[in-house]
């Protein structure tokens, strides 16, 4: 673990319920029943060109596709979570088979469903560690991992496994968290509604050196506990927010883990390395890539245009607006959209070739 000087929060989750260290899999994405609140798109729920974020996910899997030879291949997903980008990639590259790895055995499980339900029958999903691929020695084309790298037991062994399954040539394609913060160092909390309970959650991240530290408390679904979390969960609305969760401060912090703490189940915490661009770069380039590059990023990209397609649909002043963008043509362009980036020198994404 780094050496850092303990915040007050992280002090007092230590005296109130002391927890256990593991990984992220255990520590976060086996605890919750599903992600992204069952709106993952093509996953959950059918292409929507009205929506920003479906042309965002859909030009990264024609980035991700893009990547692949013609022909009969075999792509690595890490971390597949409810199966994204797994099952949207199968669908979009019939002749490719695709294996989803992740390490929470719920997500696996999730992922087998969806795939079935939706009928893709060239996606298989296994539980493990990208720190111990299941596959021999260069029998894949294309890893991708879509946020997940970092979630990894230990990211620099996993980019060597990644690489040992790569055939020469082969690509790894990375979307990741850029580690630029707007202040040196973030805390923040999150409620949400787990599997077996309610969680109280945690983050400490910090600029230099790269990391975040998430702790999670699970407790009963029910009686005083159940209540202290819905009412914290409805103040927390009006409180700022920083990274998409809430900026923690005042009753949200100590005084909630006080509450909850002598209802929990189970208290977990789990450190995760983060990267810039530049230190992700040197981590691959240490791991024996021939290539390592940076691109813009295709999600990025496709969620701008996106954005102005739906705004310019909807009528300026004087009430016309353009024609509607029908799936079809939201096909055409999310996929020129993520091929372009993909070839694009930028920061956004990085390109290792084994």
């Amino acid at each position: 673990m780094v050496d850092l000087e303990p915040t007050a929060m992280e002090q007092a989750w230590a005296d109130l319920a002391p927890p256990r260290w593991v990984d992220s899999a255990r520590a976060i994405y086996e605890l919750l029943p599903f992600q992204r609140y069952r709106q993952l798109p093509f996953v959950d729920v059918p292409y929507d060109p009205r929506r920003e974020e479906h042309w965002a996910d859909a030009s990264r899997i024609a980035d991700f596709a893009s990547c692949l030879r013609d022909g009969p291949s075999t792509v690595l997903d890490v971390g597949p979570g409810d199966g994204w980008p797994s099952i949207p990639l199968a669908a979009e590259r019939p002749e490719a088979l695709v294996v989803g790895l992740e390490p929470a055995p719920r997500r696996t499980r999730v992922c087998l469903e969806n795939a079935r339900r939706l009928e893709i029958s060239n996606a298989r999903f296994v539980t493990g560690d990208a720190t111990a691929v299941p596959l021999a020695d260069e029998s894949v084309d294309l890893v991708t991992a879509s946020y997940s790298l970092e979630e990894s037991a230990d990211p620099r062994r996993a980019m060597h496994e990644l690489r040992r399954v790569l055939r020469p040539g082969g690509v790894l394609r990375i979307a990741y968290q850029r580690w630029e913060l707007p202040e040196s160092e973030l805390e923040s909390i999150a409620l949400l509604e787990g599997a077996s309970g309610l969680l109280f959650q945690y983050a400490r991240r910090v600029q230099q050196p790269s990391v975040e530290r998430r702790f999670t408390l699970l407790v009963r679904n029910s009686g005083l506990a159940a209540e202290l979390h819905r009412d914290a969960l409805i103040a927390s609305a009006d409180a700022p927010r920083v990274l998409g969760e809430t900026r923690l401060e005042g009753e949200f912090g100590q005084e909630l883990l006080t509450q909850l703490a002598p209802f929990a189940l189970d208290s977990l915490a789990v450190e995760l390395r983060r990267w810039t661009t530049d230190e992700l770069i040197a981590d691959l380039d240490a791991a024996r890539f021939s290539e390592v590059w940076g691109t813009l990023h295709s999600g990025e990209r496709g969620r701008a245009y996106g954005r102005e397609r739906i705004a310019s649909t909807s009528g300026g002043a004087a009430g016309a607006g353009d024609k509607p963008v029908d799936l079809e043509e939201f096909a055409a362009l999310s996929r020129e959209i993520g091929e372009r980036a993909a070839a694009t020198d930028g920061a956004g994404m990085v390109t290792a070739r084994r």
